[in-house]
């Protein structure tokens, strides 16, 4: 496999950081909480990678890439997305009410999240799956076409 030059891994710190893009003179970091550090896939890795070096913030933005959504066992919706945080201030995830919506079906499930220990810095992105329990489920999901979005 040939390596990308502007990809440096530092498995020390859990973090993949990806040199000064031209387009601006910021780095932009990707991190895995410890948790997923410990038990993601060398095929997830890698597909979280490749996202996060061909789909770059936008802006001053925090985006939501999608991954991968599904039911667990329990029925609750499992949403897998790389949190990007463009802008120049830290994201933690507290009080963020966000919503499951799939095209052409609207609003498939709300729910509000708050995981004060999960804070993305500035200028880094982190894959993070949001847990939908069963009961914030209005109708079931595809698991096709979806987005997440702050309500």
């Amino acid at each position: 496999m040939r390596a990308n030059p502007r990809l440096h891994v530092d498995n020390s710190l859990s973090t993949v950081l990806v040199h000064p893009r031209k387009e601006n003179n910021m780095n932009h970091k990707l991190m895995f909480e410890s948790s997923w550090e410990k038990a993601i896939s060398p095929v997830d890795r890698k597909t979280i990678t490749e996202i996060y070096l061909n789909q770059p913030p936008v802006g001053n933005t925090i985006t939501y890439t999608t991954i991968r959504a599904a039911l667990n066992h329990y029925g609750a919706l499992l949403a897998m997305v790389l949190i990007q945080n463009g802008t120049k201030d830290s994201f933690s995830i507290r009080n963020l009410d966000l919503q499951y919506e799939e095209e052409g079906r609207g609003v498939i499930a709300q729910h509000c999240f708050n995981l004060p220990k999960i804070i993305i810095e500035k200028h880094t992105s982190m894959p993070w799956t949001f847990v939908f329990p069963q009961d914030t489920i209005a109708q079931r999901p595809l698991l096709i076409n979806w987005i997440l979005a702050d309500h």
